[in-house]
């Protein structure tokens, strides 16, 4: 349902005389005028006189005359009659009818009208006061106090935090309460919320400034400031009781101004405080230049500022923070729609004027939707969980069957195990989770415990840990969700592991005599319904695929329609306060077409929208950034892999591809079925101490980047691969796993060469040897010891070899070279004539020729006794390698 347009007014109030200053008050009756549409002015005179100030007084005690009340608000609407108030009052009965919001800021430059109770001014016709329109919205605006807020003061990635601080100083408080409100509230809505660091007990000055500072420090600054004490009288005005810094402090009430001088450094983090304390938005004696504690903290520049004008109950108190928390947490209202609803809880004590005495002071300028606490309302590539069900759309009728057919299965003592099973993508496990589970945890006939697990590789103990988390404590009948029950084939290499796991299930589902009854739901991908096949659940050889094929045990989970994915688009922002940019919807949805496993991309891809949001919209600029979505999620992998030195990408290279199952066929060039794997870090983590820092660099960058996730199986953490999604999408992974299977096969033919080696002594020559050589480019630094050694022994044999050949063929080169040059040489005699006597040529050349051999002599017996030395060394091994092991 598209929400209606508010109706918005401005009351803009000035006097007519000394307008320039707004603290100039005469105590007698004043003329003021009021702007109204169109820049039309109109004047009317205010009755200060004595009798008033009497009333105003008297609202102020816990019994007060009802008359009083009324008499207050007729005086109120007495003096905008004439300025034109009529005229607004038929615009406010008619938006009541259309059941329109109403948005009432009261603006003034004159400060003493800020003391008058707007909340009761009367409507002529039905004589409420507009404080009880449970519609209609006031609230004031110091003129220029500030700039408009900006919703991404606090860093658009981080939610901000809540701070709860409170003193006694000034008597008893209901800390306990308030804090167990917040707490509740908090949980509710998945806000952080840890008491060591958002709250601040018997809070002082200083131990109030140094959590704000903390905090800005951290990185992760404070949003909400809700502070719980007594108020009281500061001189002309009113301020804060709090703890005194030290014995030495003479007075424990803090006044506005230092209030101001506290939390102005804080003012552009800072989104909403809260002052639960009486007196807070008092601004005292008429004409004092500070005002309330309220006014001056919205007029440096805190865009919401929450007071009460007069005391406030206990009661009322602890009714506004359990409220207003509930609203901007659990419900993700805006702080407008949470104060209504706070100011119609507060109206159901009439013995109380806590609904009257409320004050918001903000600024026209931030709209009529703020969001003090921003979140993040899609899932990137993560899976939903029960805390973020109000996230989830387009599965309505999904998860009505799923809890229609496990409640049937229930009901008619049929084995309770049901099979969600659909493709990568469909967003099996955060429609069982955030869906299905929290509608059946809400069944009061049912009164379910809730217990999850994921198989892993010790999917039996796993499941026998899960299951006795809480022994004996809770007799409650058991919801179990086993969560990517494939994992039982990707991660557990021992048929007989899966085989006691899938019986151990299907013996839970049918044991009608427990007195904890345990229904099981699994999620299952399609395309492993096949295995299901080599599961046996009983010994009348019952298998786990005929349970998958009946639809009794079965619901099928198809990819998302059009309308459906609109729904994820669109509805996550509204209920948020965010909008998209024209266009920006049937954008997404056509270039995501007929993709399978579309979710996990298109969630990833708002998930970065929203990061890069202008305000509150998600822009068409940031889609265009990211790449789309097709280029938002391997976009943000190649950023983050580029950004690392080179050891460290190669690092990545080495844990990414650890965790795709190599087993599938599919691993050729498709990647579309590809399946992550579960790996235990430990089994990650080799290597010298450099080489271990740098894999947890990387794993923690992967990790912040939402590529990768770690959880917990027993006492070993595990990591992962966020979604599938990025296995099948990104390309430099692709060349990896290529590369990766490269390094496998080669791994593979050395280990053949390794082996035969040990055995036979066996080493690599000629073209083997060169085809090893080229295999090391892929390999060469996963080679064990005795590969290595293969490849020395191979290289000196060949090496030893070619010197051999090469020392014969020199030794026969010389001697022929030798023989023929002295023949030459002594053919003449030493008068240059030619000798005739062939018998002294033949004698004399053999003799000059050995001198020349004598050197290819020697080198042929060095190369010699190389070759027989390696010879010898090969008989060694071979040897050793072939005597038994002891």
């Amino acid at each position: 349902m598209v929400p209606k347009e508010p109706l918005i007014i401005i009351w803009e109030l000035a006097r007519a005389e000394q307008a320039g200053d707004p603290f100039a008050f005469r105590f007698v009756p004043q003329e003021y005028v009021l702007r109204g549409e169109g820049g039309v002015f109109r004047s009317a005179v205010f009755p200060w006189e004595p009798g008033l100030l009497t009333d105003l007084e008297a609202l102020r005690l816990p019994r007060r005359d009802p008359a009083i009340v009324a008499r207050v608000g007729e005086t109120l609407r007495r003096f905008l009659d004439s300025a034109g108030f009529p005229e607004y009052e038929r615009a406010i009965e008619s938006a009541q009818q259309d059941q329109r919001p109403i948005v009432l800021t009261v603006r003034s430059a004159a400060a003493e009208l800020y003391a008058l109770p707007w909340e009761l001014l009367t409507l002529r016709g039905s004589g409420q006061a507009l404080g009880e329109l449970t519609s209609l919205l006031l609230r004031y605006e110091w003129p220029s106090a500030g700039p408009p807020a900006t919703i991404n003061a606090v860093p658009t990635a981080q939610e901000g935090r809540l701070l709860f601080a409170w003193s006694a100083a000034g008597g008893a408080v209901p800390a306990a309460e308030q804090l167990s409100a917040i707490a509740a509230a908090c949980q509710q809505g998945g806000v952080s919320f840890d008491v060591t660091t958002n709250v601040v007990a018997n809070a002082s000055c200083g131990r109030l400034a140094a959590a704000l500072e903390s905090a800005r420090k951290s990185g992760d600054p404070i949003a909400v400031l809700q502070l719980l004490c007594h108020g009281g009288a500061a001189g002309s005005s009113f301020g804060l009781v709090l703890d005194r810094e030290d014995a030495a402090d003479e007075n424990g009430v803090v006044d506005a101004a230092r209030l101001r001088q506290l939390l102005a450094p804080y003012a552009k983090t800072l989104r909403l405080v809260v002052l639960c304390a009486c007196d807070s938005g008092n601004p005292g004696v008429l004409g004092n230049q500070l005002g309330s504690v309220a006014q001056t903290l919205h007029r440096v520049g805190i865009p919401s500022v929450i007071a009460s004008r007069f005391p406030l109950s206990v009661s009322g108190s602890i009714r506004l923070t359990e409220v207003l928390y509930h609203q901007l947490l659990a419900k993700t209202q805006s702080l407008e729609a949470s104060l209504l609803a706070v100011r119609r809880r507060l109206a159901e004590d009439p013995s109380q004027i806590d609904w009257a005495n409320l004050q918001l002071y903000a600024r026209a300028a931030d709209g009529d939707d703020t969001r003090p606490l921003s979140f993040r309302p899609y899932r990137g590539l993560l899976s939903f969980q029960p805390e973020h069900q109000r996230f989830l759309f387009g599965r309505d009728a999904e998860i009505k069957e799923i809890v229609t057919e496990l409640s049937t299965l229930i009901l008619t003592g049929k084995p309770r195990l049901l099979i969600v099973a659909g493709a990568s993508g469909t967003g099996k496990s955060s429609l069982l989770l955030a869906g299905a589970v929290p509608k059946l945890l809400l069944d009061p006939s049912a009164r379910f415990r809730f217990v999850r697990m994921r198989p892993g590789s010790q999917p039996l103990a796993t499941l026998e840990a899960a299951l006795t988390l809480d022994p004996g404590a809770d007799s409650r009948p058991v919801l179990l969700v086993v969560d990517q029950l494939e994992e039982i084939f990707t991660h557990v290499t021992s048929p007989a592991q899966r085989q006691a796991f899938a019986r151990r299930l299907w013996s839970l589902a049918t044991d009608q005599q427990s007195p904890a009854q345990i229904s099981i739901l699994l999620t299952l991908r399609v395309d492993f319904i096949g295995r299901c096949g080599e599961l046996s659940l009983d010994d009348a050889g019952l298998c786990l695929d005929r349970i998958a094929y009946d639809e009794a045990h079965r619901v099928f989970v198809s990819k998302l329609d059009r309308a459906q994915l609109r729904a994820v688009i669109t509805e996550p922002a509204t209920l948020v306060g965010l909008q998209l940019e024209d266009g920006l919807t049937n954008r997404m949805l056509q270039e995501l077409g007929e993709e399978p496993g579309a979710l996990p991309l298109l969630e990833d891809t708002l998930d970065l929208l929203w990061q890069r949001r202008t305000g509150r919209t998600l822009t068409q600029r940031a889609y265009d950034e990211i790449g789309g979505v097709t280029g938002a999620l391997t976009g943000r992998a190649d950023a983050l892999v580029d950004a690392l030195p080179e050891p460290e990408q190669r690092t990545a290279q080495r844990l990414l591809v650890r965790l795709v199952d190599p087993n599938l066929p599919s691993l050729g060039q498709d990647y579309s079925a590809a399946a992550r794997r579960r790996v235990h870090l430990e089994s990650l983590r080799s290597g010298t101490p450099e080489e271990l820092a740098r894999l947890d660099r990387v794993l923690a960058q992967f990790v912040e980047a939402r590529l990768l996730f770690t959880t917990r199986e027993g006492d070993q953490q595990l990591v992962e691969v966020a979604h599938e999604a990025l296995i099948r999408k990104w390309t430099r992974l692709h060349a990896w796993l290529r590369a990766d299977q490269a390094r496998l096969a080669a791994l593979e033919e050395f280990a053949v060469w390794t082996k035969r080696w040990r055995d036979y002594g066996t080493l690599l020559v000629h073209e083997e040897l060169s085809h090893a050589e080229r295999l090391l480019s892929h390999c060469e630094a996963d080679l064990e010891n005795d590969t290595r050694t293969l490849l020395r022994d191979s290289r000196t044999r060949a090496s030893g070899s070619t010197l051999f050949s090469r020392g014969v063929l020199a030794l026969g080169a010389f001697l022929l070279i030798s023989f023929f040059l002295g023949m030459v040489l002594l053919s003449y005699s030493s008068d240059g004539t030619a000798r005739s006597d062939v018998g002294t040529m033949l004698l004399f050349g053999a003799l000059f020729g050995v001198l020349l051999p004598a050197v290819s002599i020697v080198y042929f017996l060095v190369v010699l006794i190389r070759v027989l030395l390696q010879a010898w060394r090969r008989f060694k091994t071979t040897k050793r390698n072939k005597s038994p092991k002891k």
